[in-house]
């Protein structure tokens, strides 16, 4: 037992550096999906550390311009594992208009998706601002958008003079989550024949409440220097300074046809489950690693809903801690959202994966869709470590062989079948079994006492190491009244494991429980953590504030004890 949960563990820590080693494909994106003919735009390549070759960027040439390229390294660490990014600048300006695409280039060996690039005409409806040396201007796409839904808001710094230095800020917004998205773009545009430098940025902003919402619109302050006055470098600048438009949303609630759960208004959401064994079969004590992944655009990974499987029958599922993530695709924020299940099954047969549906609000067609996996089917087959069949008792000719067969089944001969045998060889066989029990009951100890004081080691993170009854039930009746519901869990199945060390789950301490209040609190317990239900703290701790209602264990007739240690 003790083996099979260590290689649980570390079947289960593996998970997700395997997981996120499959996404060390390049990844390419634009900073712009429309520009103007004359315009620049970037396209931004993420590569892995170990990528040291640059690519070919023949492909670009046919449509685009190469004005030249830049490398940016970042380094993060995310729940404790070190992460390292490489974004791979290139600055392109289209040769025409029309619907362009931006190649697959081959980076080591593989190579980026196509994106598409819509250019426009050259765009001089600016004529009234082009006189103006500084223009700021702020636009909300969409102009309607629901609770929750991202609305991408665009900054734009128009300068056609040479600045000394300059501040801008950031836009603002009641009851609403404003995030900067990615990095700020450079390039050139003709507007009124004059040509202006160009400095792009984007915000995500999440609207929480309906209502006509106002983005507040950021200002810049700079000074302007003349590279032909010498005094300009002194500290005889020019000030200038520019304020964007004020940016108004219609913000629509959640529509009536949007099914109970969880409110997910995305602009594409994809839900898959991988893991399962390529032949379609398993056998029992031997665990399955599922994963679970989800990933959403325009919608953060915060907003995300937990990942769980249906209940299965015939299995214990143990999920292991959830990988969440985030990112940006152009100027829609990305959420990323794994979980890991060890599914280990319990008997022989088939194991039946129920169908996993999730429920979201598709924002670009507006209309609500589901995504779903489709269920599966897994043969189980009997593990190498299944008990034989349990031999027949012995018959009246086979009564001479009595004594092997008790030795292997544990259970003492009777003292009759050793009539013949001398008093010498009795001695010895009752001390040779005192001594055996003896050892049993040293063996038997100390693993009772390992096993009591691992159960708040192995309980999970935020609980205590606790070895006694009555401080594990104290504190769990106090995680019980918080808002903690994954420590509540771990809390109970802790105490439960301090009377019980056999206890590997909550589905088996409700079943060592009487029919009632205990089995209903933790049945509630379940559904409030993975089905959303309400909160259960005062039945849980009206439940189990008097301890534990077991269920008397079924009496086992004809057990006779160990012979006595000195037979008359």
């Amino acid at each position: 037992m003790r083996s099979r949960r260590f290689l649980l563990c570390l079947l289960l820590s593996c998970v997700p550096p395997l997981a996120w080693a499959q996404a060390a494909a390049p990844v390419a994106s634009l900073d712009r999906s429309k520009i103007g003919l004359g315009e620049t735009v970037t396209l931004n390549i993420e590569i892995g550390d170990e990528t040291s070759s640059p690519p070919d960027l023949s492909p670009l040439t046919p449509d685009f311009v190469v004005l030249g390229t830049s490398t940016n390294h970042s380094l993060s660490i995310v729940n404790g594992r070190r992460e390292s990014h490489t974004i791979l600048g290139i600055a392109l300006r289209p040769r025409r208009e029309g619907h362009l695409t931006v190649p697959s280039l081959v980076i080591a060996g593989q190579g980026t998706q196509p994106l598409p690039l819509d250019v426009s005409a050259s765009n001089d409806a600016g004529n009234a601002a082009a006189d103006r040396p500084v223009v700021l201007e702020g636009k909300a796409e969409p102009s309607q958008a629901y609770v929750g839904q991202q609305i991408d808001y665009t900054l734009r710094l128009y300068f056609a003079v040479n600045l000394a230095d300059g501040q801008l800020g950031d836009p603002s917004a009641e009851a609403a989550e404003v995030r900067r998205i990615g990095q700020d773009a450079n390039y050139q545009t003709m507007r009124g024949g004059r040509r202006f430098n160009v400095v792009e940025r984007h915000y995500a902003i999440f609207p929480q409440r309906a209502g006509t919402l106002e983005i507040q619109p950021p200002t810049f302050q700079g000074t302007a220097v003349d590279p032909t006055d010498a005094n300009s470098f002194f500290g005889a600048g020019e000030p200038i300074n520019a304020v964007a438009e004020r940016a108004r949303v219609d913000v629509r609630a959640r529509p009536a046809s949007a099914t109970n759960g969880a409110w997910i208004p995305a602009r594409e959401l994809k839900l898959s489950l991988d893991g399962m064994p390529a032949d379609g079969k398993a056998r029992v004590g031997q665990p399955i690693t599922l994963n679970m992944r989800l990933e959403a655009t325009g919608i953060p990974f915060e907003a995300l809903p937990a990942l769980s499987l249906p209940k299965l029958d015939g299995a214990d599922v143990y999920p292991d801690k959830a990988v969440t993530g985030g990112g940006s695709s152009g100027s829609w924020v990305t959420g990323r959202r794994q979980q890991s299940f060890a599914v280990v099954p319990t008997r022989v047969g088939t194991l039946h994966i129920p169908e996993t549906t999730l429920h979201w609000w598709n924002v670009v067609s507006d209309k609500a869709e589901v995504a779903v996996v489709p269920a599966q089917d897994i043969v189980v087959g009997p593990g190498s470590g299944t008990a034989a069949p349990v031999p027949a008792a012995p018959s009246q000719e086979g009564r001479a062989s009595a004594p092997a067969q008790a030795s292997t089944t544990g259970v003492a001969p009777s003292p009759l079948a050793g009539a013949g045998v001398p008093w010498r060889w009795l001695f010895i066989a009752a001390l040779v079994l005192w001594l055996v029990t003896l050892a049993a009951w040293f063996v038997f100890g100390r693993r009772r006492r390992h096993s009591a004081s691992s159960t708040g080691a192995s309980s999970g993170p935020g609980v205590p190491a606790v070895t006694r009854e009555r401080p594990a039930q104290e504190y769990f009746l106090k995680v019980a009244a918080g808002d903690d519901l994954a420590a509540t869990e771990r809390a109970l199945l802790q105490w439960a494991r301090i009377v019980r060390p056999s206890l590997r789950s909550l589905g088996e301490l409700s079943v060592a429980l009487r029919e009632g209040a205990q089995r209903d609190a933790i049945t509630a317990l379940q559904r409030a953590r993975f089905a959303g239900g309400e909160r259960p703290a005062s039945q849980l701790r009206d439940a189990f504030a008097r301890g534990f209602d077991w269920l008397e264990p079924p009496a086992v007739k004809g057990r006779e004890g160990l012979p006595p240690l000195y037979p008359r």
